[in-house]
């Protein structure tokens, strides 16, 4: 695995790291492939009974990689319906897991990457960590729209809509994470919380995580989701879509986020 990383920091805890903190950890397709097979590694391993999942360097992720993207060049749909389901399916493992997941977020939690750490089951975040989903300011689609699922309406509407962030004491405010700590301690919170929840009998958590999850199933969520991905899927093969990514082709990245995000005057 050349993206993400393995260790095991404390008796009974497993820690993944997205590791490509050259590009903030953004998330690519070996990135994915790599994260899927890591997850798969620590379910079967008994020894780990939870997980922590952070970025090296200085962010979590920025979330899915633009660039690579780009590069590429435009897309079909049916490009995107795979892509979706693909990446869905890798995140989903979070959800389906049988054992607890901590997000440990620094610097940057945005776009993929915060619906990432939204389906873990604790979010610990460092002060000054800014959380987003920047994706309609690149006319791209709402991937798993799951924020409705964490804060209220209003909220969720508002950072969606218009592709704004907040910081890390506003995101504790709507439920976005569990706590907020200095950046120095964010990663020994983060194995201790793994810890205590490692400490539980492996079965009853198993049991008790199935029972949380299938309440928010009986509501609608995994089905709210695929018909999410669906919107999506038509929303990333707009010409509108097209456009952003022949523009973000052209010019540095810090140049094009910095066109794409300024208001018109």
């Amino acid at each position: 695995m050349s993206t993400v990383r393995i260790d095991f920091p404390a008796d009974g805890v497993g820690r993944i790291t997205l590791d490509r903190p050259h590009v903030l950890n953004a998330i690519n397709r070996t990135l994915l492939e790599d994260l899927s097979a890591a997850m798969r590694q620590l379910e079967v391993d008994s020894s780990s009974r939870a997980v922590v999942l952070t970025g090296a360097g200085r962010a979590f992720s920025s979330g899915f990689d633009l660039k690579a993207e780009a590069d590429e060049g435009p897309q079909p749909a049916e490009v995107w319906i795979d892509r979706f389901v693909d990446d869905w399916h890798v995140f989903l493992g979070i959800w389906q897991s049988a054992k607890p997941y901590v997000a440990a977020v620094r610097g940057y939690n945005l776009g993929g990457a915060l619906e990432l750490s939204l389906l873990c089951d604790v979010t610990v975040a460092a002060t000054g960590t800014k959380f987003g989903l920047p994706e309609i300011r690149h006319a791209g689609g709402p991937g798993a729209a799951m924020l409705p699922w964490i804060c209220g309406m209003k909220a969720a509407k508002w950072l969606m809509l218009s592709g704004e962030s907040v910081d890390a004491g506003r995101a504790l405010e709507l439920g976005i994470v569990t706590e907020v700590v200095p950046d120095e301690d964010l990663d020994a919170v983060a194995v201790q919380r793994a810890e205590q929840l490692a400490a539980i009998p492996p079965t009853t958590m198993k049991l008790t995580k199935l029972a949380l999850n299938r309440t928010y199933e009986r509501m609608g969520f995994l089905g709210a989701v695929n018909e999410n991905y669906t919107i999506s899927t038509l929303v990333n093969a707009t010409a509108e879509y097209r456009d952003q990514e022949a523009r973000r082709s052209q010019v540095p990245l810090k140049q094009f986020l910095q066109q794409r995000d300024t208001p018109p005057t």
